[in-house]
């Protein structure tokens, strides 16, 4: 699928900073088992291979190691951050539609998605707001506000501004639908 180059970057830079030990990564629904040595990535559930998540995985720990200490709690949108605005078509075509869409149909099926499957927490925004951390550090927050006969539902994905110095504005946007596609899977 095209990721053969970004896997090869992701290892060589991940061997900059050399470490003899595996790295245990949760991510999502899953840990993700490292091993720079032997270049391998494996999920403690057993899931099939992903070379998305692999990449993700790997950002995630390059990220991490480059960006002590993380600030938190700067909330930005996509749009905020670098290159985010010419991405902006695609993710909310990729994104915020099927959040949107998943909301529309099941709203509560999709906020016990979040909540449950997640580890999400419920918090005061819009007319439903729950924040997960898909990583350690750097948490989401998706807002939703219900639609009526007039207005259409809609839904806004926030973020702490330390996810944008892990990730790179491609790697939040693949983060995202991820993360939307496991969270509308089975909402109805």
């Amino acid at each position: 699928m095209g990721y053969e180059i970004a896997l090869e970057r992701g290892w060589k830079e991940l061997e900059e900073t050399p470490s003899t030990f595996e790295f245990a990564v949760s991510f999502l629904t899953d840990v993700y088992l490292v091993n720079p040595k032997e270049r391998t990535i494996s999920s403690t559930l057993g899931e099939p291979h992903r070379d998305d998540v692999s990449i993700l995985v790997l950002h995630y720990l390059i990220g991490i190691r480059k960006q002590r200490p993380i600030e938190k709690e700067e909330w930005i949108s996509f749009r905020e951050i670098e290159g985010g605005i010419s991405f902006l078509p695609a993710f909310e075509e990729t994104v915020i539609k099927p959040l949107v869409g998943g909301f529309d149909r099941n709203p509560e099926g999709l906020i016990r998605n979040l909540l449950q499957r997640f580890g999400g927490r419920t918090v005061k925004c819009g007319d439903v707001g729950v924040e997960i951390s898909p990583f350690p550090e750097g948490i989401i927050k998706i807002v939703f506000w219900g639609g009526d006969e007039e207005i259409p539902s809609q839904a806004t994905i926030l973020f702490d501004r330390s996810l944008a110095r892990i990730f790179s504005t491609e790697d939040i946007a693949v983060l995202l639908q991820l993360l939307v596609r496991k969270a509308v899977e089975g909402v109805g």
